[in-house]
C-alpha cells in the first residue's frame, strides 16, 4: 500500500510543478519591477542634476551680472579720479625731450605712474566698502541724531551733523554737486540711500514740503530753501538782533550761547561774523556788574577768544554770586549772637544774688 501511495503522489517525468512555476513568474515581474523602479530613479536623478547645473549657470550669470556692475562703477570712480589727477598735473606737466626713444630707456615717472593707478584702485575698493556700509544703515537716526524742525531752530546744527556722516560713507557729493548725475548703478543707489536720510531726519512738515521722487541734491536745496531763502532780508533783521541783543534776566551760560547761535544763523546767510566781532558784542551786552571784567576783557593782549572770554564771564558769574551771600551769612550769624546774649546775662545775675 505504501509503494502505491508513493506512485500516486509522485509527478509524472516531464512535467513542471505548477506552484515553481508561479514562483519564478512572480520572481521575474518581481525583478521587472525593480528594474523599472531603478530606471526611473536614475531619470529622476538625471533631472535634479541638469536643474542642479541651471541653478549653478543662473547664479554665475548673476554674480557676473553684480561684477559687471561693480566693475562699471569702480570705473566710474577712476574716471573722475583720473579728471582730477589731471586737473592737478595741467599746473606742472611734465615734458618729454623729444630725442627720447621709449624703447631704450624706460621712463622716469613710470613707477610712480603705477603708484598712483594703484593708489586710485584703493581708492575704488575702498569707496564701495563705504557704499555698502551705507546702504546696510539700519537708522539713521543713530548716525545724525537731531531731527530738523521749523520751530527747533536747529538747522546749522543738523546741516553739520548730516555732512559729517554723508563724509563718513563718502556721500557728500550727492548733496554739493551741481552737474548732472552720474548714469551708474551705483551712484543710483546710493542717491536712493542719501534722499531716504534727508526724509529721516526732518520733521513731518519739512518732508511733506519736498517733492516725491526727487533726488538727493533736489531734496537738500528744497530743505536749504525753506530755512535760507530770502537771504538778504534774513540777515538784515538778523543782524539788527544781533548788534541790539542784550544779557537782561539771562545767565551767562545761556546769554552766551544765544549769542554764538545768532552768530552761526548769520553765517548760514553768507553774514561773516569774526570771534572777536563775537566777543565785543558779548562784551557791549552784559549787565552793569560785570563792568569791570568787561573792561579788563577788551583791554586784553592777545584779544581773547570766545572759549576765554565765556571761562572768564563765567568765574565772574560765581564771585558775583558768592559775594553776594556772604553779607547774608555774616547777618545771620550776627543776629543769631545778639538773640543768646540776652539769655546768658540773667543767668549770670540770678547766681550772683544766690551768692
Amino acid at each position: 500500500m505504501a509503494g502505491l501511495t508513493d506512485l500516486t503522489d509522485a509527478t509524472p517525468a516531464g512535467e513542471i510543478d505548477p506552484e515553481a512555476s508561479k514562483s519564478a513568474a512572480e520572481r521575474a515581474a518581481e525583478a521587472e519591477r525593480l528594474e523599472a523602479a531603478r530606471a526611473a530613479a536614475l531619470e529622476r536623478a538625471s533631472q535634479a542634476e541638469e536643474e542642479a547645473a541651471a541653478a549653478v549657470r543662473d547664479r554665475d550669470e548673476a554674480a557676473a551680472a553684480v561684477r559687471d556692475r561693480d566693475a562699471a562703477a569702480a570705473r566710474a570712480a577712476l574716471d573722475r579720479a583720473a579728471k582730477e589727477r589731471a586737473a592737478a598735473a595741467a599746473s606742472s606737466p611734465i615734458a618729454e625731450s623729444p630725442g627720447d626713444d621709449a624703447g631704450d630707456s624706460p621712463k622716469p615717472y613710470a613707477g610712480k605712474q603705477d603708484l598712483q593707478d594703484a593708489l586710485l584702485l584703493h581708492e575704488a575698493a575702498a569707496i564701495m566698502n563705504l557704499h555698502a556700509q551705507a546702504v546696510g544703515v539700519q537708522n539713521i537716526r543713530g548716525l545724525v541724531p537731531i531731527v530738523l524742525d521749523s520751530s527747533a531752530d536747529n538747522y546749522s546744527r543738523w546741516r553739520e551733523s548730516f555732512l559729517l556722516t554723508l563724509g563718513k560713507f563718502s556721500l557728500q557729493d550727492h548733496v554739493l554737486y551741481d552737474g548732472p548725475a552720474p548714469a551708474v548703478l551705483d551712484w543710483i543707489r546710493m542717491d536712493c540711500v542719501v534722499s531716504s536720510w534727508i526724509h529721516g531726519t526732518v520733521s513731518s512738515d519739512i518732508a511733506d514740503a519736498l517733492d516725491r521722487g526727487c533726488t538727493a541734491r533736489a531734496a537738500w536745496l528744497a530743505v536749504q530753501d525753506q530755512f535760507l531763502g530770502n537771504k538778504e532780508h534774513r540777515a538784515l533783521y538778523l543782524d539788527a538782533a544781533f548788534r541790539d541783543f542784550s544779557q537782561g534776566d539771562l545767565s551767562i551760560n545761556d546769554y552766551c550761547s544765544q549769542f554764538k547761535k545768532k552768530a552761526e544763523k548769520l553765517r548760514d546767510l553768507g553774514e561773516h561774523i569774526t570771534d572777536r566781532t563775537l566777543v565785543l558784542n558779548i562784551l557791549r551786552g552784559l549787565n552793569e556788574q560785570y563792568s569791570v571784567v568787561a573792561s579788563h576783557l577788551r583791554r586784553g593782549r592777545p584779544f581773547p577768544t570766545y572759549a576765554d572770554a565765556k571761562a572768564e564771564l563765567l568765574m565772574e558769574e560765581l564771585s558775583l554770586k558768592h559775594r553776594s551771600t556772604a553779607p547774608a551769612t555774616a547777618l545771620v550769624a550776627a543776629a543769631g549772637a545778639s538773640a543768646s546774649a540776652p539769655s546768658a546775662m540773667p543767668s549770670a545775675s540770678g547766681g550772683k544774688q544766690q551768692q
